[in-house]
C-alpha cells in the first residue's frame, strides 16, 4: 500500500490564524485596564467610542509605573534582556513593513495606519498638519555603519530601520494604532488575506509582550 504524503495538508492546519488570538488578547487587555483604572470616570464620547476612548487616552498619557503596559514597553525596547529586545524590535520593524503592504485605513482618521503617520492624540485625528507623527528616523551613518555621534541619542535602531528615541510618542502612537486595528477587525474592515494577517500577527506579538504574556 503506498504511503501518502500529507505534509502540505498538515502544514496548512499547523499555520496559526492570529485573528482570533488577537481579539482574545485585546479582551484580556480591556479587562485589565477597566479594572486597573477603575477610578476613571469616562464621559460619553462624541465619537461614540464610549468609555473605551477615555481608557485608551489614559493609557496613552500615563507614563508612571502604574501603567504596566508602558513599563513593559520600555523594558522590551530599552531593557537589559538582549533576546527580548531583539525579538521586540524585530516585531516592530516587521509590523512597519506589513502595515505598508496591507494599506489599512480606519474610517475616522485621515491617514492609513503606518509608522510614518502615527496618531498619538486621537483628538487631533482631523488635523493633517500636526495630528500625525513620523516615527521613522534617518540618522547620519558613518562609514563603519555606526550612527553619527550627534544623532545617537535621537534614534533607536530596530533591525534595518531606525525610529525616533521619544518612547512616549512611540508608545502612544503604537497603542492607538493597535486599538484602531482592533476596531477594524471587530467591524469586519480587515480582509482575511496574507498582508492583513501579517499586521494582525505582529500586533498580537507586540501586545503580548506589553501584557507580559
Amino acid at each position: 500500500m503506498p504511503i501518502n504524503n500529507y505534509k502540505d495538508a498538515w502544514l496548512s492546519k499547523a499555520s496559526i490564524d492570529y485573528f482570533a488570538p488577537f481579539i482574545s488578547l485585546w479582551l484580556a487587555c480591556n479587562s485589565w485596564y477597566r479594572s486597573h483604572y477603575s477610578d476613571l470616570t469616562a464621559p460619553n464620547d462624541p465619537d461614540r467610542e464610549g468609555t473605551d476612548r477615555a481608557f485608551i487616552n489614559k493609557i496613552k498619557s500615563d507614563f508612571t509605573r502604574r501603567n504596566h503596559l508602558y513599563k513593559e514597553f520600555e523594558n522590551c525596547l530599552l531593557g537589559s534582556d538582549e533576546k527580548k529586545k531583539i525579538n521586540f524590535k524585530t516585531n516592530l520593524e516587521l509590523l512597519h513593513f506589513s502595515l505598508n503592504r496591507a494599506d489599512l485605513k480606519p474610517d475616522r482618521t485621515l491617514q492609513k495606519c503606518s509608522f510614518e503617520y502615527m496618531l498619538t492624540d486621537y483628538a487631533q485625528k482631523d488635523n493633517a498638519t500636526t495630528g500625525y507623527i513620523n516615527i521613522i528616523a534617518t540618522p547620519r551613518i558613518n562609514k563603519d555603519n555606526s550612527v553619527h555621534k550627534d544623532d545617537e541619542d535621537k534614534v533607536i535602531r530596530l533591525d534595518s530601520k531606525y525610529i525616533i528615541s521619544d518612547t512616549k510618542i512611540i508608545f502612544a502612537g503604537l497603542f492607538e494604532m493597535i486599538y484602531q486595528i482592533r476596531n477594524m477587525v471587530i467591524h469586519g474592515n480587515v480582509k482575511p488575506e496574507k498582508d492583513e494577517h501579517d499586521v494582525i500577527k505582529y500586533c498580537y506579538l507586540i501586545l503580548s509582550d506589553l501584557m507580559g504574556v
